[in-house]
């Protein structure tokens, strides 16, 4: 989530933002603010959504979804946030931090009026906590590799050399918090602004053990609202209220947000055309269908969705750490094919990890994904000839394989397509279907119980190295391991002095790691095609990253 990186260019996802609150004849997004005029009030502010998924966890050291980062985004509050512009403001920061000389140790002081929803006061300490909690290793965050090789001692303390209280961040006293990088690192307030930076309630979720974060009634809020109606074990919905002890609750116009979990396309369409929801996502012939409608719109997003390709299952090697069943696999896919014909939605075939539009090479400006190229393209030639020569390394000519999806109609939809072209494609290759909720799919993939996976990687900030990295040894999912590619991500991370080095070194990751290694298989860079109430202004939905509904508002009619 950033555009202030050293010396990158940040280069446009058709907009950065899409800021929603009517359209114009064409159906580009404009939106109304206080500086159009007094804005006029609907009686009821009361927003009403859908998601196509439960929420995972509501503990910001467990959580690696954007459902449940969404959520954090609106109940909880770090140093900074997004503004409506996606540049980072000061949030639960009093003011901007103290940086020593070396640009190393940054020190923050915290908002005195900066409460938690028991009234209790955020404090120094609250960060200290949070953080240490991400990096012990009892906790296995999926996010503590953003901590190594940032925060100083991180690194030690992930990999049980030294206890989480040697973290490079302590309370000087209740309101002032300092924090020690390992290195200068210009986009640290982006960073900041991430749910896993958040700050929690040391008392408060001590107190409720292993059940904090399960339930709305297991935790406690310091963001603009508050979180209702919500059970992890049973919710397909849950509500956000207006904090009224938020610092900045003068800010914040709606009162109540519903949000229902919604996985049918037809189901969500109707909930909006009977006025039940306010906003309703397409695909498929819906977009053709609607695509005139003055409150239609659409926006290409920094997220890609790949298959990942699981190299060792229950501690045993799988045909897919086989290189050569891996590039056939992700050659035999006709991707156009299924942007173009089903999802109809404006998403592009993609064939890198990195999506286009996020960032640009700093020397000459051009884009990541045409410096890095087009590294598994659909190629039949190629895919057969992999296939043959990875069989006959194998010694055998079938293979079967899982593939798993989540449960939502659209899911389902690609698993099919997906089985369709690899078994047409591939001879001898059996692909067995398996869909469900979202939560477990994510809980089997971390478990690495799994043969192939469809996923999706949205920016958390607008870097390439906040997807190569995802090749990582100890960070990707896939038991994929390449020395190389180990450290090409140590030397990018390292070298923040040279932005035409790292920029070399970031295109290079993903050279080895698809062009050489076909680690994943690249699908498809997504775009929204949503319709969306009119009334509601100031509706800022981020092409990557969490959205949040701080500054929307309802018009009256």
């Amino acid at each position: 989530m950033k555009n202030q990186i050293k010396g990158l260019g940040i280069l446009s996802l058709t907009v950065l933002l899409t800021a929603c609150g009517g359209a114009d004849p064409e159906g580009s997004s404009t939106a109304k603010s206080s500086a159009d005029g007094e804005k006029k009030l609907a009686d009821t502010q009361e927003l009403r959504l859908t998601a196509s998924s439960e929420i995972p966890s509501m503990d910001t050291a467990l959580a690696t979804d954007l459902t449940s980062f969404t959520v954090m985004n609106n109940v909880f509050e770090g140093l900074y946030v997004l503004g409506p512009d996606s540049e980072p403001v000061l949030g639960v920061a009093a003011e901007e931090p103290t940086i020593s000389e070396d640009g190393k140790t940054y020190t923050f002081k915290i908002r005195e009026d900066a409460v938690w929803s028991n009234g209790e006061a955020v404090t120094a300490d609250d960060f200290v906590y949070a953080w240490q909690k991400v990096v012990a290793p009892e906790t296995a965050s999926g996010y503590a590799y953003m901590f190594d090789g940032l925060i100083q001692n991180a690194t030690e303390v992930i990999n049980d050399e030294l206890d989480p209280t040697e973290l490079g961040v302590k309370a000087i006293n209740a309101t002032d918090l300092e924090i020690t990088l390992v290195q200068p690192t210009p986009y640290f307030d982006q960073l900041l602004t991430l749910p896993f930076f958040f700050p929690q309630n040391k008392v408060f979720a001590q107190e409720q053990g292993d059940e904090y974060g399960s339930t709305h009634e297991n935790l406690i809020y310091n963001g603009p609202f508050v979180l209702k109606g919500w059970d992890q074990a049973s919710s397909m919905g849950w509500t956000f209220e207006k904090n009224e002890d938020y610092w900045d609750a003068e800010s914040v116009i709606l009162d109540t947000i519903t949000v229902d979990v919604i996985k049918e396309v037809t189901t969500e369409l109707n909930l909006y055309e009977n006025e039940d929801t306010d906003i309703a996502f397409l695909s498929g012939n819906f977009v053709s269908q609607y695509i005139e409608d003055p409150n239609f719109h659409s926006s290409l997003n920094a997220t890609t969705f790949y298959i990942e390709m699981n190299n060792l299952n229950n501690e045993e090697s799988t045909e897919l750490s086989n290189g050569n069943i891996r590039l056939a696999i992700a050659s035999a896919i006709d991707k156009e094919g299924y942007t173009k014909s089903v999802l109809q939605d404006g998403s592009e075939p993609i064939d890198g990890f990195v999506p286009a539009g996020l960032a640009s090479n700093p020397g000459t400006d051009t884009d990541y994904r045409e410096d890095a190229g087009d590294l598994l393209a659909y190629d039949l030639e190629k895919a057969e000839k992999a296939w043959e020569t990875g069989l006959s390394e194998l010694g055998t000519d079938s293979i079967e394989l899982e593939l798993i999806t989540s449960d939502t109609e659209d899911s389902k939809r690609l698993a099919e397509y997906l089985q369709d072209q690899l078994q047409k494609n591939l001879p001898g290759l059996i692909v067995k279907l398996r869909s469900m909720p979202f939560s477990m799919k994510l809980e089997t993939v971390r478990a690495g119980d799994y043969d192939m996976a469809v996923n999706s990687w949205i920016a958390d900030f607008a870097d390439p190295i906040n997807y190569v990295e995802r090749f990582d040894t100890d960070i990707n999912r896939m038991n994929y391991s390449n020395s190389e590619v180990d450290a090409l991500v140590d030397k990018a991370k390292a070298t923040y002095d040279d932005d035409e080095a790292r920029w070399e070194t970031l295109v290079e990751i993903e050279k080895v790691a698809l062009g050489e290694d076909a680690a994943l298989a690249p699908l498809y860079q997504s775009a929204d095609s949503y319709l969306l109430n009119p009334n509601v202004e100031d509706f800022y939905k981020r092409v990557f990253g969490p959205d949040s509904y701080k500054w929307t508002w309802i018009e009256a009619k």
